[in-house]
């Protein structure tokens, strides 16, 4: 008669056991990662809108426009900025690409000469959403409602 070789029923759990810990210790691990990806993410499209803010207001001044102070101007994927209260659009469209998509707004100064901060999200943003968050503030809400700023707190 021959003998069969092969795993015992021990050596399988086993296996599987230390399988199980590593899981345990690298999954959380890989979501913390996911979350601190999604930060830098949305922060990064903040930057975004702040940069070509700061271009579209320099534009419209330097053609003689008027880029209302101390304004709140809100926009979506068309990269079209409109001011709270009314008043002349801020075109971005030059400055963000064709690819650009989602949700911004960004203040503008006391002068009317640049941008104060700029906030991006992946869903509809208004004027009431408008404040310069913290890297905390951006962390904490990613689960519930992404918005990334710039420059942050």
């Amino acid at each position: 008669m021959r003998k069969l070789k092969g795993f015992t029923l021990i050596e399988l759990i086993v296996v599987i056991g230390i399988i199980a810990i590593l899981a345990a210790i690298i999954v959380p691990s890989l979501l913390g990662y996911v979350k601190q990806s999604r930060v830098s993410r949305i922060n990064a499209n903040a930057r975004s809108i702040y940069s070509a803010a700061q271009i579209a207001i320099t534009d419209v001044n330097s053609r003689n426009g008027t880029v209302i102070p101390n304004c709140i101007y809100t926009g979506s994927s068309n990269g079209i900025g409109y001011p709270n209260g009314g008043g002349d659009s801020c075109d971005l469209t030059n400055y963000l690409g064709d690819n650009f998509d989602g949700y911004f707004l960004f203040v503008t100064d006391a002068m009317g000469n640049g941008c104060v901060y700029a906030l991006w999200s992946e869903t509809t943003l208004t004027p009431s959403d408008a404040g310069q968050l913290s890297f905390d503030d951006v962390k904490s809400n990613i689960s519930v409602r992404p918005i990334g700023c710039h420059p942050l707190l």
